[in-house]
This record gives structure tokens, sequence and C-alpha cells, in this order.
């Protein structure tokens, strides 16, 4: 994937340097469109342009590049200064890809990685069959299969305390035993998962089945990939010191080379600090990562477990759980949220969608639905009106619930 961007505000050009700049995604600038124009034949399906809103009612091009740039993305970029409350949304209608780029970089950072990301999936032909194939076939047997065996399943399942995962479900169950023989065998831990997975709460339960969090999960950032601060700790107790790398796609060439680096000293040097290193990678994303992360893959897989974090198509039960809890949670972090109550009906939609969820989906219906709604109960209705999942509809939720939660832009991630 390129990344191609068409503006002539050097504030603009100059923050998307520095969010770009260190990833493994080249980009190129441009402030004029006739030079943009003779680049687009040359462009890929997983190539992305972005375009700056302002130009547009002097250049009117948008439409124009909309039909050009069929085989790629096209991006309408909108920078914004202030509140969502002192700025319209000028989203053309035909967007397929629309960001509102934030001055503030610890918000704009995860919205332009997030929106990468989402282009970056749609081509993943494989999962996208996969996952299609997975999500159209009838339940048929879950019904009857779960009421003849009950008894039995129950006397199976192994019985075990989780303290940030939810677990119900067989499948899931069967999911924690094996991690917690995985955080007993003190080695890298490779995650795997669906995109949307709890693959940093999976982290913290391993972090907390090897000593009871008696030392704190270290979560390093993937575009960085410093483990300085990880050695240091890990020479300060006798514990093994767990730290999360992120997931594979979030990775940049720095933070790769630093891994790497570690990998291959920590199997040369046998009194090196005890660390256990945990790595998470969406199922099906080789189509899109670069090589070298991929043979970063490869080194990390040869030193770890492998763990599978089941899809939640096939974990129904744990869908009430992880609501509630995750509702208790929003509750009692912000406790002037006017929403005091999620329903049952509210609980049996989210659980009769449970073949299009995922973990993170699920996490931001309940989010923006509390945000968002002026009510003292969230029901059923309010939850539907929050299950747009395109990503233009996303952006635009997401970005109103932010500014509902962070009134001013400082106090925001």
């Amino acid at each position: 994937m390129s990344i191609h961007i068409l503006t002539r505000d050097q504030l603009v050009a100059g923050q998307l340097t520095q969010l770009l700049e260190g990833g493994t995604k080249k980009f190129v600038i441009y402030d004029d469109l006739e030079a943009l124009i003779k680049t687009l034949p040359k462009l890929r399906k997983s190539d992305v342009l972005l375009y700056d809103l302002q130009l547009e009612p002097k250049l009117l091009a948008f439409e124009a590049l909309h039909f050009a740039s069929k085989k790629t993305n096209l991006v309408a970029l909108e920078p914004i200064t202030s509140g969502l409350g002192e700025q319209a949304c000028n989203c053309p209608p035909n967007a397929e890809y629309y960001l509102r780029l934030s001055s503030d970089h610890r918000k704009a950072r995860p919205r332009l990685h997030n929106l990468l990301h989402d282009i970056a999936q749609k081509e993943a032909k494989l999962k996208s069959k996969r996952k299609r194939a997975r999500k159209t076939r009838p339940p048929v047997h879950l019904k009857s299969q779960t009421s003849s065996n009950s008894a039995s399943q129950s006397q199976d399942a192994p019985v075990t305390i989780t303290r940030y995962l939810k677990a119900k479900s067989q499948p899931m169950l069967n999911f924690i035993a094996t991690l917690c023989d995985a955080a007993k065998k003190e080695s890298f831990i490779f995650i795997e998962g669906e995109d949307g997975a709890e693959f940093e709460l999976v982290a913290r339960e391993i972090n907390f089945r090897a000593h009871g969090d008696q030392c704190p999960l270290i979560v390093v950032d993937p575009m960085r990939g410093c483990l300085d601060q990880v050695e240091k700790a890990a020479t300060t107790t006798e514990d093994i010191c767990y730290c999360y790398l992120g997931l594979s796609y979030e990775l940049t060439a720095l933070s790769i080379e630093r891994i790497s680096e570690y990998i291959q000293n920590r199997t040369k040097d046998a009194n090196s600090p005890q660390i256990c290193l945990i790595l998470g990678h969406v199922n099906d994303s080789e189509s899109y990562l670069e090589p070298s992360v991929l043979s970063l893959l490869e080194l990390f897989k040869e030193n770890s477990e492998t763990l599978t974090i089941p899809d939640m198509a096939d974990r129904r039960q744990d869908i009430s759980l992880i609501a509630q809890s995750i509702f208790t949670t929003m509750r009692s972090a912000h406790p002037f949220l006017q929403t005091r109550t999620l329903t049952a009906d509210a609980i049996r939609h989210l659980e009769d969608e449970y073949a299009s969820m995922d973990y993170s989906r699920l996490v931001r219906i309940i989010r923006n639905a509390m945000a968002l709604t002026e009510r003292d109960t969230l029901t059923e209705e309010e939850l539907k009106n929050f299950t747009d999942d395109s990503p233009t509809a996303q952006h635009l939720i997401e970005s109103l619930a932010d500014e509902k939660y962070f009134k001013d832009q400082s106090g925001a991630a």
C-alpha cells in the first residue's frame, strides 16, 4: 500500500508527514492536481488517495477524482481545528471513506491508523471469503446440541475464574484452559484471532495467570517497539515480565528492527532478563503486511506458543457477559452519563447479531450509544441506531462520541 495526498495546506502536509513518517507505508504529498492525475494510472487497488476538501471550492475535483480512481481508495480529508459543534461536516455524499483530521495528534493518529487498516483489510480477499462463508452457515445445531449436551458440557468444561476475559461458551472455556497452560511455560506467546478480537485483554489475562498481576503488564508502543523500559523492569524483579507488543499490522520499520534484534540477542544470551513478549496477529492479514513484518512473524513464531482466540460467531453465549461488563465499566469511568440501565431486549438484540459481531464492534456500539443517547435506559432501538458499520458512518459516530466524552480536545486520546 502507498499513500498519495493532495493538499496545499502546509500545516496539513506537515501533520500528515509526522503521522506517517517511520511507518511501513510509502507516502507522497502533492500540491498540484495535474501531477497527481498523471500518477493515477499507476496506482494499485490497495493504494490510498487522500484529497483535502479545503481545495474543493477552487478545484471542484472530488467528483472527477472519484470517477478516475475507481480502482483505488479515495478518502475525503477534512482538517478540523475546533470542536465538532463549531464546524459542520462537509463529507461528500458519494465518499466511501472520510477522515476528519483533528489538529490534536492524539486524536488524529488513531483515526488515520484505523482508516488505513480498514482499507487494507478490504483487500484481504481470503479472509473476506472465509468469514462470509462462516457467517452465512445456518446455526442449526447450536440450540439442539446445547440443550441435549448441556449436562455433559457443564461437567467437562474447565472450572476457571478469569479477571479480564468473559467466558461462558464452550469454545471460550476451552481457550481459557489452553491460555492457562501457555502461561505456565514462560515463553513468548503469539495470539491469533479475527479482526476486532480482544488481543490486549488476552495478554492481560496471561500476565494475571502467570503471577497474579504482581508485575503489571507492560504495553509497548507498536510504532516504536522500544524494549528498554521492559528490560529495566525485568532486572528489578525475580518474576517474569510480560510485555504486549500490539498487533503485527501496527508495527513499523523501527519497531520491527528493535524487536528482531532483541529476539536474536536473547537466544544467544542465556543470562538475559526474563521477559515474555506477546504479539497479536489478525487472521488472514498476511495479504496486506509488508515483507519485513512477515519475516518477523516467522522469527517470533519459532520462539513462541500460539493461542487462537475463538471467533465471536462461535461465542453467542459470551455476548451477554461482555455487554454487561462494558456497560458497567463505562458507567464507572463516566458517571456523568445519563444512561443507567441496559435492557434485556438490548442484550438479546446483540446476541441475535452475533454472527456479524466482534469484540471491538460490540464495545463501539455500546460506547457510542451511551455517549449519544440522553435517556436513562439503553434499549434495542438505541443500539440499532448505532450499528451502521460502514467506515464513514462509524467515523462520524465515533467523532461525535469523542466530543461528548472530551469536550476539551486536550483531554482526548
